[in-house]
Parts: C-alpha cells; sequence; structure tokens
C-alpha cells in the first residue's frame, strides 16, 4: 500500500513538474490526472478506514475528539453528510466531556459545512450560539474566517444589486477581524493576505504576489493551494491575461483531484472557460463538466449541482450539436461519394445490360404468347374458385342471419317475459297478495323452463352456425366412444360444453353458468370426454379449430 502511495506521488509530482516546466500542455497534465483517480480515491478511502478504526478503538476521549477531527477533515470537502455526522459527533463528544475549546471547534465545523451546502439561515443561527468570550486567538481567527466565507457564499449565491453589497461588506469586515489573529508563520497565512488584498484593500497587485507566496509553501495537493490558484485565475483575468487565467484554473484543478476534492469549483468553471474558447475545446469541456456533476453528486451538494446544472446542458447541448453537425458532413461527404461508384456502377451495369437485352426480347416475345395462354386457363380457374367462394361466403352469411333472427326473437321474448312478471308483481302488490306472489317467484318450474328454452334455442342456433360440428367433433373422439344425438337439432351437456369452448368460452365456471349446471359437473364432464379422446393434448386447441367458416 505504501509503494502504491509513493508510486502515485512520484508520477503526480512529474506531472506537476512537466506543468510548471511548460514541457507539456497543463490540459494534457490535467487529462492524466483524471485518469488516476480511482487510484488516489482509493488511497483516500484508505485513509478514512484507518481513521475510523482508531476512532472505534480508543477510549480515550480527547483522542476520539482528535480522530473525530482527523476524519472531519478527511471528508470536508470529500462528502458531504459524512463530515456533518462527524461535525455532530465531536460536536456530541465535547459536550459530554466539557470541553469548551472542541464544542467552539466543532460547532464552527458544523457552520462551514452549513454555509457550503447553502444553508445560509441555518450557518448565521449556528453561529449566534457561540460564546466568544473565552475563545483562544487560533479559534477566535477560525471564527471569524467562517463568517467571512459564510457571507461571503452569501453574498455569491444573493447576485444582486441590494442583498449581496450588504453581505460582502459583512464579509470584509469579519476578514479585517480575522487578520488581527493571523498566525503569519502559518502556510495559510499569505492566501488569506491575498483574500484581504483581495477584497478589503483591493490592491489586485498586492493580492498576487501573496496569492504567489503562498503558492510555493503550502503542499500541492492541499485545499489551500487549489484555493490560491483558482484567486490567481481570478486575479490573472481581471488584467485580461486569458492564458494565465486558464493556467491557473488548471492548476486549481490538478490540485483538486490531488486531493481528492469533490467540492470544486476549478474544473466547472475550467469547462466554462473551454466552452467559450471555441468548437475544438467542446469534447473536453463537455466531459470536465460531466465530471464536475458526478463530483457534486458524489459529494452530494444540492447548491453546487444547482451551480452546474446551469452550464451543463448548455456546453452538452452545443457539443451534440457539433458533433451532429460533424456527422451531418460525414454524411454528405459518404452520400456524394456513394452517388458517383453507383454513378459508374450503373453505367457499367448500363452498357452490359444492353447487350443482353436485344438477345432476351426475342425470348420474351415468343415466351410471352405461351405465357398468356397460360395465363388464360388461370383466370379461367380463378373464376370457378371465386364462384365457390362466393357462394359459401352467401351461405355463411345467411346462417349468420338466421343466428342474429334467433338471438333477436329470444331476446324479444324476454323481454315481453320480463313485461308479464312486472304486471304481475304490481298486480299482486296491489292485491296485496305477497305471500301468493312469493310462491310464484319461488317456482322452479318458471326457471327450468326458461333454461330449456334458451338450450333449445342454443342448440338451433349453433348447428344451423356449424352444421357439422357434430361429425368433426365426433372425428376427434375414438370410434366406440363418439356421442350420439337424442333428438335431431339437439345437443347433449357434452355437445353443448364443448359448442362453448369452439366459441371461445373456455373457462370452465363461465360454461357451468351458461349451462345453468355447477362448475363440478362441468369440470367432470370435460375431462370424461378428453379422457376419450384419440389425441389428448391440446383437446381444447382441436376444438377451437373445428369448423372453419370463411
Amino acid at each position: 500500500m505504501k509503494y502504491r502511495l509513493f508510486l502515485l506521488l512520484a508520477i503526480v509530482s512529474t506531472a506537476w513538474t512537466k506543468a510548471t516546466a511548460g514541457s507539456a500542455p497543463l490540459l494534457d497534465q490535467l487529462d492524466s490526472l483524471l485518469s488516476q483517480r480511482s487510484v488516489i480515491m482509493e488511497e483516500k478511502q484508505n485513509k478514512i478506514d484507518r481513521l475510523k478504526r482508531m476512532s472505534i478503538a480508543d477510549e480515550s476521549s480527547d483522542m476520539r475528539l482528535q480522530l473525530y477531527y482527523d476524519l472531519y477533515q478527511e471528508y470536508y470537502v470529500f462528502k458531504f453528510d459524512s463530515a456533518m455526522v462527524y461535525a455532530r459527533k465531536g460536536l456530541e463528544l465535547a459536550r459530554q466531556t466539557g470541553s469548551s475549546y472542541y464544542t467552539t471547534l466543532y460547532t464552527l465545523k458544523q457552520t462551514e459545512l452549513l454555509a457550503i451546502g447553502g444553508l445560509y439561515s441555518e450557518a448565521a443561527k449556528t453561529l449566534s450560539a457561540i460564546d466568544t468570550t473565552h475563545i483562544d486567538g487560533r479559534l477566535r481567527f477560525d471564527l471569524y474566517v467562517t463568517c467571512f466565507n459564510l457571507y461571503a457564499y452569501w453574498s455569491d449565491y444573493c447576485d444582486d444589486p441590494h442583498f449581496a453589497p450588504v453581505y460582502r461588506q459583512q464579509a470584509n469586515g469579519y476578514l479585517r477581524q480575522a487578520m488581527d489573529y493571523a498566525d503569519a508563520s502559518s502556510p495559510s497565512y499569505h492566501y488569506f493576505m491575498g483574500e484581504y488584498a483581495t477584497f478589503v484593500s483591493n490592491d489586485q497587485q498586492e493580492a498576487r504576489s501573496n496569492y504567489e507566496k503562498a503558492l510555493s509553501q503550502l503542499p500541492r495537493y492541499s485545499r489551500h493551494y487549489a484555493m490560491a490558484c483558482f484567486a490567481l485565475a481570478g486575479n490573472y483575468r481581471n488584467e485580461g491575461d486569458e492564458r494565465a487565467y486558464e493556467d491557473y484554473l488548471t492548476r486549481a484543478a490538478m490540485s483538486d483531484v490531488e486531493s481528492s476534492t469533490m467540492e470544486n469549483m476549478a474544473l466547472q468553471t475550467l469547462a466554462v472557460q473551454l466552452f467559450q474558447k471555441g468548437s475544438e475545446h467542446l469534447e473536453r469541456a463537455e466531459r470536465y463538466i460531466n465530471i464536475s456533476m458526478q463530483d457534486a453528486q458524489f459529494y452530494n451538494n444540492r447548491l453546487r449541482i444547482l451551480e452546474i446544472a446551469k452550464s451543463l446542458p448548455t456546453i452538452v447541448n452545443t457539443y451534440q450539436a457539433h458533433v451532429k453537425q460533424q456527422n451531418r458532413s460525414l454524411r454528405r461527404a459518404l452520400g456524394f461519394i456513394s452517388l458517383l461508384v453507383v454513378a459508374m456502377l450503373a453505367a457499367v451495369l448500363f452498357i452490359f445490360r444492353q447487350n443482353k437485352l436485344l438477345t432476351r426480347r426475342r425470348h420474351e416475345l415468343s415466351d410471352a404468347n405461351t405465357q398468356l395462354s397460360a395465363l388464360n386457363g388461370r383466370l379461367k380457374d380463378a373464376n370457378g374458385q371465386l364462384s365457390t367462394l362466393n357462394t359459401r361466403l352467401s351461405d355463411t352469411n345467411s346462417r349468420r342471419e338466421g343466428l342474429a333472427r334467433i338471438y333477436i326473437e329470444l331476446c324479444a321474448k324476454y323481454i315481453d317475459k320480463l313485461g308479464k312478471y312486472q304486471t304481475l308483481v304490481k298486480r299482486k302488490i296491489r292485491a296485496n297478495q305477497v305471500q301468493e306472489l312469493l310462491t310464484t317467484i319461488s317456482s322452479t318450474r318458471i326457471s327450468e323452463e326458461d333454461a330449456q328454452t334458451f338450450l333449445i334455442r342454443f342448440d338451433k342456433a349453433f348447428l344451423e352456425l356449424y352444421p357439422s360440428f357434430i361429425d368433426e367433433f365426433n372425428g376427434l373422439l375414438q370410434p366406440e366412444h363418439r356421442i350420439q344425438q337424442k333428438q335431431p337439432g339437439g345437443m347433449t351437456t357434452e355437445l353443448r360444453t364443448f359448442a362453448l369452448i369452439r366459441l371461445g368460452v373456455k373457462n370452465t365456471t363461465d360454461i357451468a353458468g351458461l349451462l345453468f349446471l355447477s362448475p363440478q359437473t362441468i369440470y367432470n364432464c370435460r375431462s370424461a370426454v378428453k379422457g376419450r379422446a384419440i389425441v389428448k393434448d391440446d383437446f381444447d386447441q382441436q376444438v377451437s379449430r373445428l369448423c372453419a367458416v370463411i
């Protein structure tokens, strides 16, 4: 593990050296680092895992407070939610142990996270709960820097002519107070002096001098190194030096990658800069803005995701439009070449076919007479087949008309019967003959007559529509088990069951309801008949294919 880390740092250091010396384009160096992000993040995660194991194993409250702080520092710009977890854990433990130093420290860290996440009111409320009467100089510096960052973020977020200047003025006031407690020996001192010169004294040359001093003293993988590069980029852009602006944005992005910083602005801003430079940088801009969105989602900073979302559609859509334009140009060129090839082939084929055409025409004329005679014969056969089909179609239509007539007669009969029942019920109720009415309605004879009438009409209609059904159905059964009609024009329960299956009613319960029988009776009937079939597999499907009707 240590060897891998050493090797990675050696590669990154070499890349940075080449970038600084200008021996290779900085953007290529950034691409090289981005390709190694999985290794860098693995080392980051391994370090976090070691700290977690130590925090679980160590029972000393003081040591755990420090380990929670170390874990917070690792997560601070890596994972928003995890950083908040350890800030809260540290604050809870500090309060339990009565440590005022760590209570103040973890409260400040919570405020930092809330400000990064865009929860400015909550951050300000958290800050107001800090007792500032007994904190030391270092914590007081952190306090004022946190206030400065909070109101600076708030000002940038507002971006309006009324509130933004107010928040920026508050931020600058806190930065003035912070510098009274700054440690001049700290590697980050010149970075904050650069911020002071930029926002308070408005001395851009002094700011640049301090940022450059900070870069010479800070580790390249540190957060403040990346921030100093980003600040220098803005400093140069204010003077119109776009080359230096892009170079320092790239250096800031490289530092973010090396330190596994997911809460970053450099790569996003660099993507926008490349997008604005021209179409030759569109592919790289689109890749960088997508990586920035992935980083923001990994970090889970909703505010940063919204900021990137403003730039992402424009860059992606422009890139896609550029790719489509290139594809259209390629397709046009390919189409033109294809047309030339097709034209040449067509010319060759035309000449070749003309030579063969004269000979073929002679044979075609003689064959045409023979084919015409054959076609006349086929036409006569076709007319005969058409006449037969017309006859069958007329017969089928006639049977279907008969079926419709039977259905109408049956409906009319039951409508008339329902009217008579209604009249009977009214008369009995008016005559106060309720008991007699109940007796009449309870009679099973009436329903049996109706059921018998329905079955007789059903047999007649079905056999008119499918006159060959009984013979074809018996053809599916073994000779000794074939079903005989009890009377002409009527069917047995078995035949009615499979007649309904032929009509598409396959559910046993539905068949039982239509034939006024129990589902068990129908089930037994189907099983018994299937047992007597010649081919038992797919018996219902065989029945469904009987009596094909034109």
